[in-house]
């Protein structure tokens, strides 16, 4: 909802950004992250937050 609210009230060139990214989906990115980091003892965890960032930019598009 965070990022909805934050993207629905950006403006890029003029052109308003949509989120379409889900709880939901997010959080199945959030299981297989902590899962990572439990295999490999912490070490994936450098790697959350670009693929936080990632995800989050993946799920915008200028409408």
């Amino acid at each position: 909802m965070r990022h909805r609210w934050k993207s629905q009230h950006t403006l890029v060139f003029g052109r308003r950004v949509q989120f379409t990214g889900t709880g939901i989906g997010l959080f199945g990115s959030w299981i297989k992250w902590f899962l990572l980091c439990i295999i490999t003892i912490g070490i994936y965890s450098s790697w959350v937050a670009p693929r936080l960032t990632r995800w989050i930019t993946e799920h915008q598009n200028f409408g």
